[in-house]
């Protein structure tokens, strides 16, 4: 049999790869604050080299930052969805807005608090 002829050729949909591609792509372009938070890791990064964390404090402190650009991300994106979905009432835009931002402020705390936790008794003993 000739499966490649067009009535018997499947025609695969886009990638579910691609479409998280451009969806990534579209918050990276609608919030640039998101931009400067990613950058905000590189010295966390550089910070837990210098100070050779054990394999404990990586797992803690990757944790809650991808916790925290997650949250950001998913913010930027339910705010993309209000200004794509006009069928929503002022009531629900409000309470979105409002849970979004209040899940990055819990996340960021959450991060603080675990950079505090690992990096400052680290510091305490270099001084």
């Amino acid at each position: 049999m000739n499966y490649t002829q067009a009535e018997i050729a499947i025609q695969a949909p886009p990638s579910s790869l691609h479409k998280s591609g451009s969806a990534l792509k579209a918050v990276l372009r609608n919030d640039p604050g998101l931009i400067l938070q990613l950058l905000l890791v590189l010295p966390i990064i550089t910070a837990g080299i210098l100070f050779n964390l054990n394999a404990i404090q990586w797992v803690l402190v990757s944790f809650v930052t991808l916790i925290y650009l997650a949250a950001c991300v998913i913010r930027t994106a339910a705010l993309l969805q209000i200004h794509h979905d006009k069928s929503l009432k002022p009531f629900h835009v409000s309470r979105i807005k409002c849970m979004g931002n209040t899940i990055v402020t819990i996340t960021a705390g959450l991060s603080l608090l675990t950079y505090l936790l690992v990096f400052v008794p680290i510091i305490t003993q270099l001084i």
